[in-house]
């Protein structure tokens, strides 16, 4: 797990999100080796056509990290982002759709995958929570932003048993009621 981070866009309030690649920012700001890490996205509250949904560029993560500038002004920290040249030939190509559904739907990426968000002018709010996961020795190298942004512990996941949840529920059950 390399970076947990919730992006909340509130009613008639909720910030854009320039065209960019998540991996393009891990490498030139955190030296991260190789794009082998992948995004999982859940969806805490419906996501709509009209309350900021991402946006993605189908296949546009076969074109590798792309020319990007830093981005200092439109996103809550600093990005890099494309250009409207580089968005509008991948558009052109591949199309552009927005992954939409109900709270708990979930949407997995490609750390290259070009996307955006636009902003929430709806009357109804949009909450996604991103899981970030790359491999343990693909960590990032360069430790310059903040460890909340930039996480610095490359611990692997330990995965749980099959029956993980049956022996939750088992030891839920013999607890004393409060």
């Amino acid at each position: 797990m390399h970076q947990f981070k919730v992006n909340a866009k509130a009613a008639f309030d909720g910030a854009v999100w320039q065209w960019h690649q998540e991996y393009g920012t891990w490498a030139r700001d955190d030296d991260m080796p190789e794009p082998r890490e992948m995004y999982i996205a859940v969806f805490l509250e419906e996501v709509t056509a009209a309350n900021g949904p991402l946006l993605f560029i189908p296949k546009s993560h076969k074109s590798g990290v792309l020319q990007a500038g830093h981005d200092l002004e439109t996103t809550s920290y600093p990005l890099w982002t494309l250009d409207r040249a580089t968005v509008t030939r991948l558009a052109e190509a591949g199309g552009i759709v927005a992954p939409m559904g109900p709270a708990g739907s979930v949407v997995m990426f490609h750390g290259n995958l070009v996307h955006a968000s636009p902003p929430n002018i709806s009357p109804f709010n949009r909450t996604i929570v991103y899981l970030s996961l790359c491999a343990v020795s693909n960590h990032i190298r360069r430790f310059k932003r903040a460890e909340w942004i930039a996480h610095r512990d490359f611990t692997p996941i330990e995965p749980l048993t099959d029956d993980c949840l049956d022996e939750l529920a088992a030891a839920r059950d013999k607890a004393p009621a409060l």
